[in-house]
């Protein structure tokens, strides 16, 4: 696959599916942590701040590809 004949707008959408994707997981990790057995048990993790933060990059970089997808060709 050639890489060079992606458009931004590809690349944008391709990278806020992975970070939809890590916030998914993320939100896992928050909801595993929070049902715990053992309360002595906690995570070193933030898996809050992580599932929020995916979660903005993913809207920011969906809102992002969707501009340059209806930007016209210059």
């Amino acid at each position: 696959m050639d890489f060079d004949s992606l458009s931004y707008t590809t690349v944008f959408a391709a990278c806020g599916g992975f970070a939809l994707l890590l916030g998914l997981l993320a939100g896992l990790g928050e909801r595993r942590e929070r049902r715990r057995r053992n309360l002595d048990r906690v995570s070193t993790v933030p898996w809050g701040f992580l599932s929020a933060l995916f979660m903005m990059m993913a809207i920011i970089l969906f809102a992002t590809a969707a501009k340059a997808w209806f930007l016209p060709a210059v």
